[in-house]
């Protein structure tokens, strides 16, 4: 029972400790408050699986797993509670549809859905978003945190390879 708690513990301060590296890493990214990725077409259009007269659907162009999705008002917004009713429920309609989706072309049941309000908290880009991340079945809890923190150093994906995944997701939405 001894040794249980002793793991469960070890994972949880593992699992905190990644997440205040992340944040730590994060903050020493130089940020242009002028230039956002989200307002940016030819950014939208490399990644867009999805668009409405209010949200827009993108594949992440650097996945912490395959299937990560970003689902954004196509309205400049810095924070969660500057959007309107109707973006939220096109937001969260796409989440789930989106999950549909990836559950088709990965077979996941598990997600995860994160949203930052701040940069204190870790939001890297000051326009609202909200990642949709798949999880395997019998993912590693603890190979997922750590993705968290190898995450900034990613390399982004290549062109082919952002055209196959937003197609799929696209197709079976």
């Amino acid at each position: 029972m001894k040794k249980k708690f002793l793991l469960t513990f070890l994972m949880s301060f593992c699992a905190l400790l990644t997440i205040a590296l992340v944040f730590y890493i994060s903050s020493f990214k130089p940020k242009s408050s002028s230039f956002c990725p989200f307002c940016d077409e030819k950014a939208i259009n490399y990644q867009k699986y999805f668009e409405n007269e209010n949200i827009i659907g993108l594949c992440s162009y650097k996945p912490l797993l395959k299937g990560h999705c970003l689902i954004i008002p196509k309205r400049h917004v810095e924070r969660l509670e500057d959007i309107t009713d109707l973006e939220m429920q096109d937001i969260f309609h796409l989440i789930k549809k989106t999950h549909f989706s990836v559950q088709k072309i990965l077979n996941n049941k598990s997600y995860i859905v994160i949203q930052k309000n701040g940069k204190e908290v870790g939001q890297s880009v000051s326009h609202l978003h909200f990642h949709y991340i798949p999880r395997k079945e019998n993912g590693s809890n603890f190979a997922f945190l750590l993705r968290f923190l190898i995450y900034p150093f990613k390399t982004k994906l290549h062109s082919n390879e952002m055209q196959d995944i937003t197609s799929l997701i696209s197709q079976n939405l």
